[in-house]
């Protein structure tokens, strides 16, 4: 509830606002039957005419009090509340952009999406509803004594209907919130099947897997249905109960405030306003039901944010980061990554000075990924130091490691959107920087054959580009940051071996002072290296040329 609390702390004056509004509303509401019952007993009963214009007047007024304080009420509590919900997505965007893969590992894409989505909106709907307290407090403050005032017996009706009424309340929230805490679950299961469906059915398609996956997405939906459902009868239940109470106590009242009238202990119109404000309590419960409700969904949600948002990444800054210089060589010594109690690789030694091309090669298995992270301070090694300029790694600020080392991975993400857009990812980059960087990566025709050119739209994970295509529009993006080091994961291991000679040639007039590391198989690679790095099946390495 910490976050609930902080969302609210920075949106007091808004919600005070609105708050104050729904306090008039719901006093100009409450004052409606009371007009009503004035202008019954001292104008339309005695046959008054100039009292029951007085009254409908009066009753006109505070129709439109109502109206313009509800219309305020309602904006200022709806601006709070996207205030809160948009600022929580924010937050949520950019912890997940800060969290590395260990991080990351507890929360599938999917259930990430519905935390950014369906639990803020939960949130946005709590807080949009937060005001809707001052309804039923205001009602429950003004009808007990205006009841009392006219009538004991009638108010004995309803302080009895209350312990009943909170009894049957008393029921349900625990249920409710075990209910929706498991279908916040089930949800987020089921975003995560559909995201491997979207995303991976093409693959595997030709395997014969792709029922597997409707088999498993059908599967989790069943889940959601089922938890869909339990919440539902709590609901349901929940709606249908208490306000059940005070309607059975508006049918008593009206019999006694009848037997009342016909005695004469109160008139008409104060029955017609006894009636009208004990069908308002009615709502009022219903409304209070409701809060209750939003405020179990709330929570849960609330606890799946502060989730995202209490995970820290592996790699984090120092809490004193040294600078990095501009330039230098990036080096690792005795470097070792163990992952459950086996060592992948290492220890390794190489060294990447400005100008060169270190190339690092290996058989399937033998560790060259986990050496990219490792260099990139993607993740951090078990053993030995990476630095660059002289400065260990783990001493400087992340993310100024990740300026000064740029890494194109194997397994590149294409973004929806125009290929400019990947390649620049959204920043404000001259086209020619941007053509530039294309024409190193041999993309340049390619692009220039197509109607939209650099404007061209890509399909969404780049589904109507070639794996070449996706890899060569990765490394243009990783060439425009122009890093002192570049390091490349495979990155021509899906084009002919022309495309690559020219990547090759061009990689090296590009930038001569670039230090470049390319992970790779490929013969054309190895043959154009400086310094070889060969780690074999054991992870340890062997320098055969430089």
């Amino acid at each position: 509830m910490e976050l609930l609390r902080g969302a609210l702390r920075r949106e007091r004056v808004v919600l005070g606002a609105g708050l104050a509004a729904t306090v008039v509303q719901q006093i100009a509401f409450l004052a409606m039957p009371w007009c009503v019952q004035h202008g019954l007993d001292e104008g339309i009963t005695p046959g008054d005419s100039g009292r029951t214009l007085f009254w409908s007047s009066t009753t006109a007024v505070v129709a439109v009090v109502m109206m313009v304080s509800a219309a305020a009420g309602k904006w200022w509590s709806g601006l709070a509340a996207h205030r809160v919900a948009h600022r929580l997505r924010a937050d949520l965007a950019a912890r997940a952009g800060t969290l590395d893969r260990a991080a990351i590992a507890p929360f599938g894409q999917g259930d990430l999406a519905m935390r950014v989505t369906r639990d803020t909106e939960m949130i946005n709907a709590w807080v949009q509803g937060l005001t809707r307290w001052a309804r039923v407090v205001v009602t429950v403050a003004l009808v007990l004594p205006a009841v009392g005032a006219m009538d004991p017996p009638l108010l004995l009706v309803l302080v009895l209907a209350m312990p009943v009424l909170g009894l049957v309340n008393a029921q349900f929230p625990g249920r409710y919130r075990r209910a929706n805490e498991r279908l916040s679950t089930a949800h987020g299961k089921r975003a995560d099947a559909v995201e491997d469906l979207l995303s991976a059915s093409a693959a595997v398609r030709g395997l014969g897997g792709e029922q597997v996956l409707v088999r498993r997405h059908d599967e989790v939906s069943a889940h959601v249905t089922r938890h869909t459902m339990g919440v539902a009868r709590v609901s349901a239940w929940w709606v249908s109960a208490p306000p059940a109470v005070l309607r059975v106590a508006v049918a008593i009242g009206l019999a006694v405030g009848g037997l009342a009238a016909i005695d004469g202990r109160i008139t008409v119109g104060s029955l017609v306003a006894f009636t009208s404000w004990m069908i308002t309590m009615t709502v009022a419960v219903t409304v209070l039901v409701d809060l209750l409700v939003n405020r179990g969904q709330a929570r849960v949600a609330a606890g799946r944010v502060a989730e995202v948002l209490a995970a820290k990444p592996a790699v984090a800054a120092p809490a004193d980061p040294r600078p990095l210089p501009e330039s230098g060589m990036l080096a690792a010594v005795g470097v070792r990554a163990v992952r459950d109690g086996r060592a992948v690789v290492g220890p390794v030694d190489l060294m990447a000075a400005p100008g060169e091309l270190v190339v690092v090669t290996g058989p399937t298995g033998s560790g060259k990924s986990v050496l990219v992270r490792l260099l990139c301070r993607l993740d951090d090694p078990d053993s030995g130091t990476v630095h660059f300029g002289g400065v260990d790694l783990r001493l400087a600020d992340p993310e100024q490691v990740w300026r000064r080392i740029g890494v194109v991975p194997q397994r590149p993400v294409v973004l929806s959107g125009t290929i400019r857009d990947n390649v620049t990812l959204d920043r404000d980059v001259d086209l020619d920087l941007v053509r530039e960087a294309c024409r190193v990566a041999a993309l340049d025709e390619f692009i220039d054959g197509l109607p939209g050119g650099y404007d061209t739209v890509v399909g969404e994970r780049g589904e109507t580009l070639s794996g070449g295509q996706v890899q060569r529009l990765a490394l243009a993006r990783g060439l425009l940051a122009k890093p002192p080091v570049l390091v490349l994961d495979d990155v021509t291991s899906a084009v002919d071996a022309d495309t690559e000679q020219t990547i090759l040639r061009r990689l090296r007039e590009w930038s001569p002072e670039t230090a470049v590391v390319f992970v790779s198989h490929r013969s054309a690679v190895v043959a154009a290296a400086d310094r070889l790095i060969r780690l074999d099946e054991q992870a340890r390495m062997e320098v055969v040329g430089g």
